[in-house]
C-alpha cells in the first residue's frame, strides 16, 4: 500500500512512476522479520497484577524467537532463488544497458555540438591555427573513444584481454611504488598515476557487468 497508494495522485505518479511489482515483492519478502512480534513478546509483564506469574510467557518468547530465526534463515537462503525466479537480475542488466546507451548517445551529441560551436567561434574570433587544431583534435579523440555499440558479441571479443589487462595494471602499480621508493617520483605523482589506474580498473569492471 505504501508503494501504490501515493501514486493514485496524478502529480506523484507523473514524477515518480510505480516501480515494477517484482521489486515491491522482493522488498516485502525481505521485510518479514518479526520485529513487531518480538517487541510485543518482550513487553509482556513477568507477573499479573495479582502477583501470579504471567502464564506461558517463556513459551511465547521461545516461539517468537523461533519464528524470527526461521524467517531470517529461510528468507536469507531463499532470496537468491526468488530474485532469479522474478528475473530481477536480468531486468537490472537491461536497465543498465539502456542507461549506458542513452549516455553514449548524449555524449556523442554533446561533442558534436561542441565541434559545431568551435566552427562558429573561430569565425567570430581570431584564433591561431594551432589552438583550433588542438581543440578540434581533442574533441574528435573523445568522439572516437566512445563505443559504437553495446553488442554483447563485441564485448565478448574484447573481454578476452580483461584478465590480462588487470595483470598489466597490477604490474604497473608495483613498478610505480618502486619508483616512489627509489625517490624517482613524488607521492603526488604516484597518486595521479594510480588514480588513472583506478579509473581503468573501474572501466574493466563496468564492461564485465554489461556482459553479465
Amino acid at each position: 500500500p505504501a508503494t501504490y497508494l501515493p501514486r493514485l495522485i496524478k502529480r506523484v505518479r507523473t514524477h515518480d512512476p510505480s516501480p515494477p511489482w517484482q521489486w515491491v515483492f522482493v522488498l516485502a519478502f525481505t521485510g518479514v522479520r518479526g520485529a513487531v512480534s518480538l517487541a510485543a513478546a518482550l513487553a509482556l509483564p513477568f507477573a499479573l497484577p495479582s502477583g501470579e506469574a504471567f502464564p506461558y510467557r517463556d513459551l511465547i518468547l521461545f516461539v517468537t524467537f523461533g519464528v524470527i530465526l526461521i524467517t531470517l534463515v529461510g528468507l536469507g537462503l531463499g532470496l537468491p532463488l526468488v530474485v532469479r525466479w522474478l528475473g530481477i537480475a536480468q531486468a537490472g542488466r537491461n536497465e543498465h544497458r539502456a542507461e549506458l546507451e542513452s549516455e553514449i548517445a548524449a555524449r556523442r551529441e554533446a561533442l558534436g555540438v561542441a565541434l559545431r560551436s568551435l566552427d562558429a567561434i573561430t569565425d567570430d574570433r581570431e584564433l591561431s591555427d594551432e589552438v583550433i587544431k588542438l581543440l578540434r583534435a581533442r574533441h574528435e579523440t573523445r568522439v572516437n573513444q566512445l563505443p559504437d555499440s553495446l553488442d554483447p558479441n563485441v564485448d565478448d571479443v574484447s573481454a578476452a584481454g580483461i584478465d590480462l589487462t588487470r595483470e598489466l595494471i597490477a604490474a604497473e602499480r608495483k613498478f610505480i611504488h618502486v619508483l616512489l621508493r627509489d625517490g624517482r617520483i613524488t607521492d603526488e605523482t604516484r597518486r595521479r598515476i594510480e588514480r588513472d589506474l583506478d579509473l581503468e580498473e573501474a572501466s574493466l569492471a563496468n564492461r564485465e557487468y554489461r556482459r553479465g
